[in-house]
């Protein structure tokens, strides 16, 4: 289905001006929101070493990404109604090219939104929508980049006392059909493949935390992937993936806290029975004014070559780079962001100063459980990451982002990989 997506944002803004009361103030009343963003970066990487040998994207690449969205939305009371377009061009400076202007324009929110007062809120349609730590479920068009995230369903979000509970339910296919322009493009599949995968799935997220103190936390997740076909034609069948977790964020003194969070995880691959796990966390100290240092570390198990099982951990809706935008890049040949057979460990710290001025960086090695890599070994390197954020002015916002990794044998290539970015962003 194809709209008009510049007649859908005026009709919402036509609709909320035209009710008595609009902008007003009384009980009843109808607000309008309108406003729109600009972002500006630009990205370049090169010798960003993949699993199967060689460099992805060809080597070097470089462009600067122009993303511009606009919204609407309605209030009356306890119900609310947004929706948002955006598009993203491309001035290629060295790459394969694409995205250039106008490209297309998506929608990539509409929803609505209803207050129930003591049962909580429950919102509907396209959103974004990131539950518990977002390690898990947080992003639902990972193949669309930097321009969307949404995913399309309904969450519940309810509040009790300490304890806080979200509930949803999605289902996103492959294209999305609330756009202008001939791109089609596809914004969940893997690298491999396009031709209608679509993602669904149901979670629940229960947290008992208790401002000071320590808390912890559960989730269960099921997952369902449709059968897709790879460019070459290839029939992949579908997946059922059921995943339980826990959480447990201890308070070790007042400046000193700690996030553990551990999952298992079975089901149904592609006609293989899988049985994977996964791990993450921290410590954390403060310090002074503002500055914090801590380890991290993160593991996810790998498929064991040989194996009847599938026993590497699928990552589900957190196929985003939570852990690194250069390492997410060494993971094209194994399909977007599918996090697996990783673990690792850093060093990190970070200071806040002034008005919204924030320096962090990390500094630590990472291995791979499985050495089914084109190198033959476990170590996949020594990666450094490093970002200050800033303001500019009101609205305007920006930052710099640096790292660099130190492949190992993990790889066949073993020159040294780099990723850079600068971002200003504005809100209207």
């Amino acid at each position: 289905m194809k709209i008009s997506l510049s007649k859908l944002a005026v009709a919402w803004v036509v609709a909320g001006l035209s009710c008595p009361g609009a902008f007003g103030e009384e009980d009843g009343a109808v607000g309008v929101r309108v406003g729109a963003d600009l972002r500006v970066r630009q990205e370049a990487f090169d010798n960003v070493p993949v699993k199967d040998g060689g460099v992805t994207r060809g080597g070097e690449n470089d462009s600067i990404r122009f993303r511009v969205r606009g919204w609407a939305g309605l209030d009356w009371g306890p119900l609310s109604a947004d929706v948002r377009v955006a598009d993203e061009m491309r001035a290629w400076v060295e790459g394969p090219g694409g995205w250039e202007w106008p490209d297309e324009v998506v929608v990539d929110q509409l929803q609505l939104r209803a207050g129930l007062g003591d049962w909580g809120t429950v919102t509907a349609g396209r959103q974004d929508m990131k539950l518990g730590t977002g390690r898990l479920w947080a992003d639902g068009t990972p193949k669309d980049g930097s321009r969307t995230g949404y995913f399309d369903g309904v969450r519940w979000h309810g509040e009790a006392g300490e304890w806080k509970v979200d509930a949803a339910g999605v289902y996103t296919e492959a294209e999305n059909h609330l756009a202008t322009g001939h791109e089609h493009r596809d914004v969940t599949g893997y690298a491999g493949g396009f031709n209608g995968m679509a993602e669904g799935g149901v979670g629940v997220f229960a947290e008992r935390r208790e401002e000071g103190k320590s808390g912890y936390g559960g989730y269960g997740i099921w997952k369902h992937d449709t059968a897709w076909r790879t460019a070459q034609g290839e029939r992949v069948e579908g997946e059922d993936i059921w995943t339980l977790g826990l959480r447990w964020m201890p308070r070790l003194g007042e400046r000193t806290s700690a996030d553990v969070e551990a999952a298992l995880q079975w089901g149904d691959s592609d006609g293989r029975e899988r049985f994977g796990s996964f791990a993450a966390g921290g410590l954390k100290q403060e310090w002074g004014d503002g500055g914090w240092w801590g380890v991290g570390g993160v593991h996810m198990s790998g498929d064991k070559e040989g194996s009847e099982k599938r026993e590497d951990f699928n990552i589900l809706f957190g196929r985003w780079p939570w852990i690194s935008e250069l390492m997410i890049l060494a993971y094209d040949g194994d399909g977007v962001g599918t996090w697996n057979n990783l673990a690792g460990c850093w060093l990190e710290g970070g200071w806040k100063f002034g008005e919204k001025h924030d320096v962090r960086g990390t500094a630590g090695p990472l291995w791979a459980e499985e050495a089914n890599g084109s190198g033959g070994g476990h170590e996949r390197g020594w990666l450094g990451t490093a970002r200050y954020g800033f303001p500019l002015w009101k609205g305007v916002e920006g930052h710099l982002l640096g790292e660099v990794l130190f492949p190992g044998d993990y790889y066949e290539s073993r020159e040294t990989a780099y990723f850079l970015r600068w971002e200003i962003s504005c809100r209207f």
